[in-house]
């Protein structure tokens, strides 16, 4: 009995717990109704006699928990106005929310849309929009100012500041190089000067090439490899008019210092009257054997005899004897004996008038030379018109027929006279060293007053057959 009066208590003291909170939110826990559950279920299984209370205790707890289970799900459940038919769709809302906005509103278009273009605008064209600075002569204020240059360029102690752009324009030489700053040229390639005339040749609208200083211009192009100026340059130096006997004689000079063979061989070629007035000169005295070798191998030079060559050997030779004598032979094989008088040939070993040409004639190679000279004037004059037979005589004897030279006729010459001439005289070193004086007495233009012989066979002009009647000088050799 006290047991189940104390059963009785717990169960009391359960309600009165409910009936004080008033409200179904206020209900005891879960997890404590699963406790009285245990906790009834316990009892009934202990004490056998009460189970009748238990049983009684338990329905009333299912009738709580489903009191409350009811309670609560009324909590959750939606406003039934929110709750939609079973039998329509469920739909989202932003769907919903735009089929309805379509349905009120317009159909959205852009100006694009519309047919706006905001690239043409009528009428552009005629507003007038200010000039644009030049760009080239913006770049020409820059480079004529030296305004920003990007290179310095400098030759032994000369430094030129420089643009790039218009070095590479024009020089192959400078378009290998990449971003130097810095370009040492060799001072023996190009010289200050000859890069000034270079820079300023670039930078002029319609450069033009002076004589001063052409070479070293010249030379300057071909190590820069500037083609246009190189071609500028020699169209001026292969002008066959302005350079020409003297003035094609005083560049050669100056070619010497520039080692340029092709234009040296071209100017040579191009002395023809103005020879015997160089031979007067110091200037040949100065020049080396081969460039006398050269000279004296050139057909185009003018002279009143071959015997005029001979002498001007001798007078090279004779300048300096003991140095230039191992020249002796090279410049001798020049001399072409076969175009002299045949007269002269045979008294030139005779009658040696000076040591140099006493050593000349003397040596054995020589001595050949002159009588193969012989040989081939005298079968000449026997053959005469005989064409085919005096070549065939050359043939057996072999002997070449020499190249002609450029015969002029002085008629100041004192010794320039035919053999049956009344004014013969007998050639000598000393009277070639008299017409040399007379030339150089007379003036730096006696050469333009010289002849040119006209054919070969009148190589040996002379005087008109009025002077010939006068009387012969004792001393003239006939």
């Amino acid at each position: 009995m006290e047991k189940s009066g104390h059963q009785k208590s717990k169960v009391h003291k359960y309600d009165s717990s409910i009936s004080t909170t008033g409200t179904t939110t206020a209900s005891p826990p879960y997890s404590d109704n699963i406790d009285n559950l245990k906790y009834a279920n316990a009892n009934f299984i202990d004490n056998s006699e009460s189970s009748t209370q238990a049983k009684d205790a338990l329905l009333d707890f299912q009738k709580i928990q489903n009191l409350n289970f009811e309670q609560h799900s009324k909590h959750l459940k939606p406003h039934p106005s929110k709750i939609l038919p079973s039998t329509l769709p469920l739909t989202d809302k932003k769907s919903e929310t735009i089929a309805r906005a379509s349905d009120s509103q317009l159909r959205e278009k852009s100006l694009l849309d519309m047919g706006f273009k905001p690239n043409e605008v009528e009428g552009w064209e005629q507003i007038v929009q200010p000039p644009k600075d030049n760009l080239y002569k913006l770049l020409k204020n820059m480079i004529d100012n030296y305004i920003k240059p990007n290179v310095q360029i400098r030759i032994g102690g000369v430094t030129f500041n420089c643009h790039m752009m218009v070095l590479q324009c024009y020089s192959d030489f400078f378009m290998d190089c990449n971003n130097e700053v810095l370009i040492q040229l060799p001072e023996e390639k190009i010289t200050p000067t000859a890069f000034m005339m270079v820079y300023d040749w670039m930078l002029a609208e319609q450069p033009l090439v002076q004589r001063e200083g052409i070479l070293e211009l010249f030379n300057a192009a071909n190590f820069l490899r500037i083609k246009e100026l190189i071609n500028q340059c020699w169209l001026c130096l292969d002008d066959d008019a302005r350079f020409r006997e003297d003035t094609a004689f005083l560049l050669y000079l100056e070619a010497r210092k520039y080692c340029l063979e092709s234009l040296e061989q071209l100017m040579l070629m191009r002395i023809c009257k103005f020879f015997l007035t160089l031979v007067a000169s110091k200037e040949f005295l100065i020049l080396s054997a081969r460039e006398v070798c050269a000279l004296l191998s050139s057909n185009t030079i003018g002279v009143n005899s071959e015997t005029e060559i001979f002498m001007s050997v001798v007078r090279w030779l004779s300048h300096n004897w003991e140095e230039r004598k191992c020249h002796m032979l090279d410049l001798i094989r020049c001399v072409r004996f076969s175009l002299m008088p045949p007269w002269f040939l045979v008294t030139l070993t005779k009658n040696p008038e000076c040591p140099e040409i006493d050593h000349i004639v003397n040596h054995a190679e020589v001595r050949n030379m002159i009588n193969d000279g012989i040989t081939y004037t005298t079968t000449q004059f026997y053959y005469g018109e005989k064409r085919e037979d005096f070549l065939q005589c050359l043939e057996r004897f072999q002997l070449l027929t020499p190249m002609q030279r450029q015969w002029v006729f002085d008629k100041e010459c004192n010794y320039h006279h035919r053999l049956e001439c009344p004014n013969l005289q007998y050639v000598t070193y000393k009277s070639f060293l008299e017409y040399l004086d007379m030339i150089l007495s007379i003036g730096k233009d006696y050469w333009r007053t010289l002849e040119m012989a006209k054919g070969v066979e009148k190589n040996m002009q002379c005087c008109v057959p009025a002077d010939c009647r006068k009387p012969a000088d004792p001393n003239l050799v006939c």
